[in-house]
């Protein structure tokens, strides 16, 4: 992203520039991408229809006219964003639902991974999935749709695969919940702990080498905790026996 610059009235004051215009881009799209880092930057409630519009190169009456005012330009930049990402990393690529559930769970932790992770280090993409991870810890008026529109089918597809790996055993809501956190889970602490696994295991540039073994690792990982869970659990253990 380009350098802070400072404003003439305040020199210790420092404000991005307005985003370069392109004459291929319309106002609403550049209204979008805009929102996304304004939002990301000061929340949704302290952003402000002005900057955003100022970094857009915009009027300041466009969002009215676009989306209807500040809180719609917030939905529909989060709806923009799953869409696009849905269009862009399908969960079902290269697979039917008659394909062996291996190949489903392989192509949904793929899909999803990239969905994550596919946007490296582009300001827009990152602002993006910070915003989308605020919903989910400190949901505003637009969670539900959010939630209804794109997160709930992702987990459902994924109830699916896991009906068919799991055969009965999915059928428990115990055994069912703890293996959707956990792949879940697992996925998505590498985004939001990006920072931590940096410094605890080495930066890696997110190539798309990279992305494939964390795809491949994710998915290995979890077939072997199904296979794991999908078993009738043993006799407890007595803590204090010890061979004979």
């Amino acid at each position: 992203m380009s350098e802070n610059v400072c404003t003439p009235d305040r020199p210790d004051r420092q404000v991005r520039p307005v985003r370069p215009v392109r004459h291929d881009q319309g106002t609403r799209e550049r209204l979008l991408a805009a929102a996304a880092e304004v939002f990301a930057e000061h929340g949704q409630q302290s952003a402000t229809v002005r900057e955003i519009c100022r970094r857009a190169g915009a009027n300041v009456a466009a969002v009215n006219y676009h989306f209807g005012g500040k809180d719609k330009l917030y939905a529909a930049m989060l709806d923009h964003y799953m869409r696009t990402c849905q269009a862009s990393y399908p969960l079902n690529e290269g697979v039917t639902p008659a394909s062996s559930p291996e190949d489903r769970l392989r192509a949904f932790v793929r899909g999803l991974v990239l969905r994550m992770l596919g946007d490296g280090d582009d300001p827009v993409g990152q602002a993006h999935g910070k915003l989308v991870s605020l919903e989910l810890i400190d949901p505003t008026p637009a969670f539900d749709a959010l939630l209804r529109e794109h997160i709930a089918p992702v987990n459902d597809l994924l109830v699916d695969i896991l009906h068919g790996l799991m055969g009965p055993a999915a059928s428990d809501p115990h055994v069912l919940r703890t293996c959707l956190l956990a792949i879940f889970g697992h996925i998505s602490f590498h985004y939001s702990g990006r920072a931590a696994i940096a410094h605890l295991y080495g930066r890696e540039d997110l190539t798309p080498e990279v992305l494939e073994r964390i795809a491949d690792g994710v998915t290995r990982f979890t077939l072997g905790g199904i296979a794991a869970m999908a078993r009738p659990p043993g006799p407890p253990t007595d803590e204090n026996a010890r061979p004979a």
